[in-house]
């Protein structure tokens, strides 16, 4: 990619290009947390649905009081951190959604500059080969003309 022509949008190119690598490691980021929340939230499940079927088993086995007890403390604690790991999740969610929108805007701005970059670029080559087309025709123009007075003396 030359400066040569159009520096100013060449450097506008390059601070979008920056911003869409920022946004889209914000996005990486927040999918990694959206990911870390959902395993978060899978193992308090397991870990909910264990002690669910340990309760069952302490009721069949006639398990002492005390054991009943510490399970159910165990299965409130374990619910009420459920509730709030579905809390983070949704927030995290809110982010990743947040984040890939913010990526996909700083995407189609830096493909918009790409495009006028390119278009330019389309049309200076094009240019440059009318040019070269004007030059070839004169030149033929001046051989033929040549050669035509030649044949005329």
């Amino acid at each position: 990619m030359t400066t040569r022509h159009d520096p100013g949008l060449h450097a506008v190119a390059r601070v979008r290009g920056v911003q869409e690598r920022a946004s889209l490691l914000a996005l990486q980021q927040a999918l990694a947390a959206l990911q870390e929340r959902e395993d978060r939230l899978t193992r308090l499940r397991e870990q909910l649905s264990d002690a669910a079927t340990r309760e069952v088993e302490i009721l069949e086995t006639g398990g002492t009081p005390g054991a009943l007890l510490t399970l159910r403390m165990t299965l409130g604690h374990l619910a009420e951190t459920t509730r709030q790991a579905r809390a983070d999740l949704t927030g995290a969610q809110d982010l990743a959604d947040a984040a890939r929108h913010r990526w996909e805007h700083d995407r189609s701005q830096l493909a918009a500059v790409e495009q006028l970059l390119d278009r330019r670029s389309a049309e200076r080559r094009h240019e440059a080969r009318r040019a070269e087309d004007r030059q070839t025709d004169e030149i033929a123009a001046q051989g033929w003309q040549r050669r035509t007075q030649g044949e005329h003396r």
